[in-house]
């Protein structure tokens, strides 16, 4: 999960809140729910500090699924629902397992172009390499379709960007050049110079294509390319065994072709001792080459591992068929040698050992009230998510208990080690009628969400996280994040925040230390559990607002009842 786009929000003009009746009964409905004056203090900075520290240790050796740091990983989970007297939510067993496969390139032709007077043949991984993840064993075909040349086939509004211009690509063949403007042209006024950007990246070039109706994308080799490595079906995309469209780029097929094969292509275009030129200047056009492409390729698959999510539940007293869904993912990236001196685990401190320590407390909480909730609360500890939220997709995918008798996910993925701060930004914010829950324990505890009124955080981040498999099942969601305004007042912990995402984030350094923080890791699991309290206590079934395509799948969902 990334956090550079979220931490933009800091920028966000804040709102107050307008108290109005409806939030004043509800306050009132709050108050007479507790069974405690402040039921939330149940949830300490000591416990969550213990389960950061145990979980972001080395001996955890960075969660990584399938390893022995696994399995370390889950049974400490379960030790601490067991101690909680929380109970095992799939049929007596604290664990789900599900199996993760990976897509195995095969079965590859040689590449035939015709161009307007010849016909060429080009060799596979000689000339070029192409697989595919469109569907898996099935053969590909690709007959005389166009090609396109699309620069390098991005679209950045910041940078004044748009290879795309008056083009349609739809069912065609895309061809663009590797990295991004500032990368070949070496020049600091275009995109970041020398240093890559995201849209660099084959996987945005591929998305960009897919999202235009193109069939496939081929990248022209650079110098800087390993053109063995290519060959290498290592870091070929993971799937949920059954599940192989996680996988896809939507594209029948992408790869790289050899500067001889470029030649080829532009040697009856207008560009062709310059087509690398022509794209680095923002008034360039894509044009159409006169080239059709055929080609055949197939996909099978592979199995990678076997991994578990946690699962744990506590019964609800009135309503134990009707569920409040708390999750966490407990995975992170594992070790790799070569990094910062001797150091070489991903110990994840922040992503995700936070979100874990916080929905235990939270478990725990839940687990000392004297009166219990009405509804039954589940708790989902998901494996996978670093590699494509596969632990949350199983679940979604395959529920233990019906999604349309679940009212709300309520997810927890990094929260800062700094100082409590005041706004938070609850992801979903204005999506569903879940905001005047979210505002009213934001309330009890001093707090306030920031209203973004329905504009889109930065960065897609509304999809990047283990709400989002539930969230396109109809499922309303949460997702908190103390972000600004400390209530210390002191504002280098904001520059805390951003040193994280920029220095440590996804990196070695993201390790638990002397002096670290807990106040808003806690502070944030207070506020997921004052939101669950209140919706399980209470009648109320969240829907998402009028306009969402997501309201659509709940209302169908709900309707099964």
């Amino acid at each position: 999960m990334l956090f550079n786009d979220l931490c933009l929000v800091f920028k966000l003009n804040c709102m107050k809140n307008h108290v109005t009746l409806l939030t004043i009964l509800l306050l009132a409905a709050m108050s007479c729910n507790a069974q405690i004056e402040a039921p939330e203090s149940l949830i300490t900075d000591e416990n969550v500090e213990k389960h950061i520290k145990v979980l972001a240790s080395d001996a955890f050796l960075g969660r990584k699924p399938g390893t022995i740091g696994e399995e370390k990983t889950i049974h400490y989970i379960k030790s601490q629902l067991e101690e909680f007297k929380v109970l095992p939510a799939n049929k007596g067993s604290y664990f789900q397992e599900f199996k993760i496969q990976k897509v195995k390139s095969s079965n590859c032709s040689n590449m035939t172009i015709n161009f307007e007077n010849e016909t060429s043949d080009y060799s596979f991984q000689k000339d070029f390499y192409a697989k595919t993840t469109y569907k898996l064993d099935e053969t590909i075909d690709v007959k005389g379709v166009e090609m396109v040349y699309a620069g390098f086939g991005i679209v950045a509004p910041q940078f004044g960007w748009d290879d795309y211009k008056d083009i349609d690509v739809k069912g065609k063949v895309v061809v663009v050049l590797f990295s991004d403007p500032g990368y070949h042209s070496k020049d600091p006024k275009l995109f970041k110079g020398e240093n890559p950007t995201y849209y660099a990246g084959v996987k945005y070039k591929k998305k960009e294509a897919a999202k235009r109706g193109a069939i496939g994308l081929v990248m022209i080799h650079d110098d800087a390319i390993d053109w063995e490595a290519v060959k290498d079906d290592s870091d070929a995309p993971n799937f949920i065994e059954g599940q192989p469209q996680l996988a896809s780029d939507n594209l029948k097929f992408s790869g790289l072709i050899s500067k001889r094969l470029a030649n080829d292509l532009f040697k009856n275009s207008d560009y062709y001792s310059n087509y690398i030129e022509k794209a680095l200047s923002k008034a360039f056009s894509p044009y159409p080459l006169k080239a059709k492409v055929s080609l055949s390729l197939s996909a099978t698959y592979e199995d990678v591992m076997r991994t578990k999510n946690v699962v744990g539940m506590i019964k609800g007293a009135k309503r134990p068929d009707e569920y409040v869904l708390y999750t966490a993912h407990w995975d992170h990236v594992g070790f790799r040698a070569g990094h910062i001196g001797n150091d070489s685990i991903f110990n994840g401190a922040i992503d995700n050992a936070s979100g874990t320590a916080m929905q235990l407390e939270v478990a725990r909480a839940f687990s000392k009230l004297e009166k219990k909730p009405e509804r039954t609360i589940l708790f989902l500890f998901t494996s996978a998510e670093e590699m494509g939220l596969f632990g949350a997709e199983h679940y979604a995918n395959n529920p233990l208990y019906p999604l349309n008798k679940t009212a709300c996910v309520i997810n927890a993925d990094a929260s800062f080690a700094v100082d409590k701060m005041r706004m938070v930004i609850n992801v979903i914010e204005s999506h569903t009628e879940m905001d005047t829950i979210v505002n009213m324990a934001a309330s009890k505890l001093g707090r306030e969400i920031v209203q973004t009124k329905g504009e889109k955080l930065p960065g897609n981040v509304f999809q990047r996280s283990d709400h989002y498999p539930f969230v396109k099942k109809g499922v309303p969601a949460v997702w908190n994040v103390g972000n600004f305004d400390p209530l210390s007042g002191d504002k280098k912990e904001e520059e805390k925040i951003m040193t994280f995402v920029t220095t440590h984030y996804h990196k070695v350094t993201d390790e638990f230390y002397d002096g670290f923080n807990c106040a808003n890791i806690t502070f944030d699991a207070q506020l997921n559990f004052l939101t669950g309290l209140e919706l399980a206590n209470s009648t109320a079934w969240p829907n998402w607002n009028e306009g969402s395509e997501y309201k659509i799948v709940r209302d169908k969902s709900m309707s099964n009842n």
